[in-house]
């Protein structure tokens, strides 16, 4: 019973400690993005307390910090664990560090991630998802993978879709849309996840520009 508590107490402790990080380096993160040309449009759309699972396109390392930037709410992401490791890379850890992302083993995911998702997203915190799975440096809106699918689903929560376009020097911009719920569909999760990846997937690309690229299948793919 002490050591439930003693860990209870030191995890809000490690929150608290975050919060203090995220509000001294939001506003030297926001003097560095001043460099990249950052605007952002939508911010009315935005919910302040609500649990939300916060999903974009991925052009860019930088879009984790942009979008917490934009949102002005601590959004978490996953991170791959050795980010965490500042001799690995000083500014992904800062970043890392700062804007509450939580590791993952891209190699071995495992339950882990997906309950410790579920758990913020319990609490009421905002959760972000880049559905594409990596980083495009192109005008394309790349095939989704079913992760963000499946916590809108299983959790219920909104959906908040994000569009994120950079044009390198000239103009970094994340276009904030209107909150979503996903429809609450019956079966099993091969079928459901599916139709839920496409609104979301539609949602998201209302929010690029017309002349972007939707290719819901890279070339050589192999259909299934």
């Amino acid at each position: 019973m002490q050591h439930d508590r003693r860990k209870e107490k030191q995890g809000v402790l490690r929150e608290e400690i975050a919060l203090i990080r995220f509000y001294i380096g939001w506003p030297i993160f926001r003097l560095v993005a001043m460099a990249y040309h950052l605007r952002y449009s939508g911010y009315e759309n935005v919910p302040r307390k609500e649990p939300l699972l916060v999903v974009a396109n991925h052009n860019s390392r930088k879009d984790p910090v942009a979008i917490n930037l934009s949102l002005r709410r601590p959004v978490r992401y996953m991170a791959k664990k050795e980010a965490f490791d500042p001799r690995n890379g000083l500014f992904e850890y800062l970043m890392v560090s700062i804007f509450f992302a939580y590791p993952v083993d891209r190699e071995h995911p495992g339950p882990e991630a997906i309950r410790r998702t579920i758990s913020y997203l319990d609490k009421g915190d905002c959760v972000g998802i880049f559905p594409e799975g990596t980083r495009f440096d192109d005008e394309v809106l790349h095939p989704f993978t079913h992760g963000a699918a499946y916590f809108a689903w299983k959790t219920g929560v909104r959906v908040l879709p994000i569009g994120v376009t950079e044009k390198k020097g000239v103009d970094y911009h994340i276009n904030i849309g209107k909150p979503f719920s996903v429809p609450n569909l019956q079966g099993r999760p091969h079928k459901v996840l599916p139709q839920i990846t496409d609104l979301i997937r539609e949602r998201i690309r209302e929010l690029l520009p017309d002349d972007w690229e939707d290719r819901e299948e890279e070339p050589g793919a192999q259909q299934t």
